[in-house]
């Protein structure tokens, strides 16, 4: 299930640093009203092995923007549009009641007025392959030890030959992690409109991450894309990567 929110900044601006998805994280888990539910997604999530999910992602916001490059801010102006999207349900429900009675918040200390949440399922007939837009940015990484003990991460990109097989190796342990069942066919993702201005360099909590927007073809089942498009494709979903449109 997928939450479009708009809102509007009251003062006329909403200043933001420009890495934000640590900031909209923690305005998400703030806006959550079931504190149970907020403490098994923070603290516990789905697990795999070793691994934990929390199965939700979310957009970049869309709205009129300025850059101040030397302060490394953005400045939005006027209505903001943010997507959340979750294969928990009860999160998109919790999260849209509270966008819809209270209103007024507070993101990133300055006040906004939201103006509409609307949730809402996808809605599509089954194809054999989808085209899809990022809404924020996808990113797949393995990380190792290098020969004198420290850690290294490497980050692939849409074009190593090895990118659709790790987005299919992270697809597989999310659905896993939430279904207890491995997945029964394959999944498959190829650049179509990807160019290096695709490219986003960002850092969340001081970690620098190598991420791509651009436009992809997935190979996959209606019930495969469907949860993907819920969850997200790639990793560090619920830090703000991974989030698609379908495209018609």
């Amino acid at each position: 299930m997928r939450l479009t929110i708009r809102f509007r900044p009251k003062d006329g601006t909403l200043i933001l640093p420009i890495n934000y998805e640590e900031v909209l994280q923690g305005f998400l888990y703030r806006s959550i009203q079931d504190f149970d539910l907020a403490d098994f997604l923070h603290n516990v999530g789905y697990t795999k092995e070793k691994r934990r999910f929390k199965l939700f992602t979310f957009s970049r916001l869309y709205g009129t923007y300025r850059i101040h490059r030397h302060e490394k801010k953005i400045e939005f102006f006027d209505q903001v549009t943010w997507h959340v999207s979750s294969v928990v349900e009860s999160l998109i429900v919790d999260l849209g009641r509270n966008y819809v009675l209270k209103e007024h918040f507070n993101l990133n200390g300055q006040p906004i007025h939201m103006e509409e949440a609307q949730a809402a399922t996808l809605q599509l007939s089954a194809q054999k392959t989808y085209r899809i837009r990022m809404l924020s940015p996808l990113t797949v990484y393995s990380t190792y030890e290098n020969r004198y003990g420290n850690k290294r991460t490497h980050f692939f990109s849409p074009f190593d030959v090895v990118f659709s097989d790790m987005v299919e190796k992270n697809f597989c342990n999310k659905f896993q992690s939430y279904f207890q069942q491995e997945p029964t066919e394959r999944v498959t993702i190829r650049p179509v409109r990807v160019t290096g201005r695709d490219k986003v360099i960002t850092s969340f909590k001081g970690f620098l991450i190598n991420a791509w927007n651009g436009i992809y073809e997935i190979e996959a089942s209606y019930d495969y894309i469907n949860f993907m498009y819920d969850v997200g494709i790639g990793s560090k979903n619920s830090q703000g990567f991974g989030m698609f449109e379908i495209l018609e």
